[in-house]
């Protein structure tokens, strides 16, 4: 899709649909705001969109007539109730409260988009319009992290020996978010346009993004990123060979083998040891297993044997239903989604979760090979953030997964007729 292609979907969407991808190039700039709660949450950029998103989307499927519900969509529901429920609960709990309503907001932001990206997405020109609205958002990321890098941090975190730049983001995990989300769509492009563009037309996308990319890598320091970049790369490379590009597989393994060879020992063991280096002694026995991810192992087992203990209702449905203070369970204290929506939804939560996940893998077979690429990737980058992080209350991390999500939910009739067509 060029930018006139673009520019011309976006015109054709009316205002009460267009307000999404226009969110999605300035979230970047919004999310830099973040500090402004602080001040007040009145005057957070931020707080604000977090306030507008439900009722712009909510107001969306009032006005237009819902598609009608498969299988998928009927597990995600059911997840979506035990989200709501335990919202309801916190209501319950503290009706008045900013934190409450700040909680109420971040757990319910799947639901409501989910099932607004359903209605928004009704053929892979939308996919595609939402995907290049994020490339356009991360043109501004990709500004951000080369003036920190090439003249002054905003903002420096230390973290096992390193310092991470951060920009104005709440943390490190919105740069790693954004490096990752161009890594998948300019890679998925190579993919789509190899029918209606030559090599190197396809190539002018993809080498800046992973220039850029590496150098925020190098610079933030963040292990999941690290690793889901690799994965990417991978997976890229293999699907490659798969579709008989194996020249280019080729000659981008040459490329990190030699990139390794000059550059490799030193970026190890400058960058990506120090982020080893409690797990190595894990293994090596020298430390408990306890402090294996950087410490988060032994609050896995700390939080989960105080949710065992719960009565049984509470293990089924979640915190929540405590009508207690819970938000150090059910936010990104317990740094591992799948632990999160356990402690949020509890069993019966997780359970429809995971089942809606195994769901959306199981449409790959539906998919042509470059939308099986993005959903592969895709589904890599939010299951290995999810070991670490909580992706799932991350709002551009759910504008992006389930926006693909969204378009492999449509029936398999509207997947097929887009087999051969590119944008």
């Amino acid at each position: 899709m060029t930018h006139r292609e673009w520019y011309e979907w976006l015109r054709e969407l009316p205002w009460s649909l267009r307000w999404f991808p226009l969110l999605i190039v300035v979230r970047p700039l919004v999310d830099n705001f973040y500090f402004l709660k602080e001040v007040s949450p009145f005057l957070s950029p931020p707080y604000i969109v977090g306030v507008l998103t439900p009722v712009l989307a909510v107001s969306a499927m009032v006005k237009y007539r819902m598609p009608k519900l498969n299988s998928i969509d009927k597990v995600f529901l059911y997840w979506g109730i035990t989200v709501l429920f335990s919202c309801a609960f916190l209501i319950f709990y503290d009706p008045l409260s900013l934190l409450s309503i700040e909680f109420v907001l971040k757990l319910s932001l799947p639901v409501y988009i989910y099932f607004f990206l359903r209605l928004f997405i009704t053929e892979l020109r939308d996919l595609h319009g939402i995907l290049q609205a994020f490339l356009y958002g991360s043109i501004f990321v990709g500004i951000l992290l080369i003036y920190e890098v090439a003249v002054i941090p905003f903002r420096i975190e230390e973290s096992r020996g390193l310092s991470r730049i951060q920009g104005n983001f709440g943390d490190v995990v919105s740069y790693g978010m954004y490096i990752t989300f161009s890594a998948i769509v300019a890679t998925y492009y190579f993919f789509s346009r190899q029918h209606i563009l030559s090599l190197r037309r396809r190539l002018w996308l993809l080498i800046p993004v992973a220039l850029v990319g590496v150098l925020g890598l190098v610079n933030i320091h963040h292990t999941a990123t690290y690793t889901i970049f690799i994965l990417v790369i991978g997976l890229f490379v293999a699907f490659n060979i798969k579709s008989r590009n194996r020249s280019v597989a080729i000659l981008l393994l040459i490329i990190i083998g030699i990139s390794l060879s000059i550059w490799g020992s030193e970026v190890v063991d400058e960058r990506i040891t120090p982020l080893l280096q409690t797990d190595l002694a894990v293994y090596s026995g020298t430390q408990d297993t306890d402090k294996l991810l950087h410490g988060r192992v032994g609050r896995w087992r700390m939080m989960l044997t105080m949710f065992s203990s719960e009565n049984i209702a509470v293990q089924f449905f979640g915190y929540p239903i405590k009508l207690d203070y819970v938000y150090h369970f059910i936010g990104i204290g317990s740094h591992n989604d799948f632990v999160r929506i356990l402690f949020a939804t509890g069993v019966v939560g997780l359970t429809f979760y995971i089942i809606f996940l195994v769901s959306i893998f199981k449409r790959a077979l539906a998919l042509p090979m470059a939308q099986r690429y993005l959903l592969i990737a895709t589904l890599i980058a939010l299951l290995f953030y999810s070991i670490s992080v909580t992706p799932t209350i991350y709002a551009p991390f759910m504008y992006f997964a389930l926006a693909i999500f969204a378009y492999v939910g449509l029936p398999d009739n509207q997947l097929s007729k887009w087999k051969n067509r590119a944008y």
